[in-house]
């Protein structure tokens, strides 16, 4: 008989090894895996959650859950602050939280963490609002080294992310990340300084 736990940690362990599709679309050499964003993401979530006002382990949750539903659909892509398809968008995440109830069905914990993941993916609570605020500035950490590393220009990503964010605090964050860009720095530099009437 399998032990369920070694089962359990076999199958999520696959994260490790599933590219970030928007990476791979743009070329970028050893993307980073779909389980090394959740960890920054949720290490995002563990510093800044308290100054949010937010609720720090849901939110280290909903990190750790947010690419495993990908496991059976695969990363989604998005383009310019919102899905390519709405309607794929809600099949996927319907068949993503039948792989969270498959998952974690395997520890008897299946109702806890699909409560959380159809949270997350419905966006109407303000955990689950700041949490993908948070998804998004880790990806615009990420593209910023790429840049920074390879040289390629990942300005869709930069123009994604400030579409997402509301909070001033991660508008700041995002802010000083725009000012490390040495690629097409200007524009994007300029016009969320605009937004935010931040000086030099």
């Amino acid at each position: 008989m399998k032990n369920k736990y070694l089962d359990f940690f076999k199958t999520v362990g696959k994260s490790k090894r599933l590219p970030r599709t928007g990476w791979v679309r743009e070329g970028v050499k050893n993307p980073e895996s779909i389980a090394e964003h959740s960890f920054r993401v949720g290490v995002l979530a563990m510093v800044l959650a308290d100054k949010l006002g937010v609720n720090k382990e849901k939110l280290m949750k909903m990190a750790l859950l947010v690419n495993l539903g990908e496991l059976a659909t695969g990363d989604m892509v998005t383009a310019r602050g919102e899905y390519i398809d709405i309607k794929k968008q809600d099949e996927m995440e319907k068949m993503g939280g039948e792989e969270i109830k498959k998952i974690f069905g395997k520890v008897g914990n299946n109702k806890q963490y699909l409560s959380v993941y159809r949270e997350m993916v419905n966006r109407d609570t303000s955990d689950a609002k700041v949490f993908w605020q948070l998804e998004r500035l880790e990806m615009a950490l990420q593209a910023l080294e790429y840049e920074e590393e390879q040289g390629k220009n990942l300005e869709e990503f930069f123009v994604n992310t400030e579409l997402y964010l509301k909070e001033p605090l991660l508008k700041k964050i995002f802010y000083e990340i725009l000012k490390s860009r040495k690629i097409n720095k200007k524009r994007s530099f300029g016009k969320l300084k605009d937004g935010l009437g931040l000086m030099n």
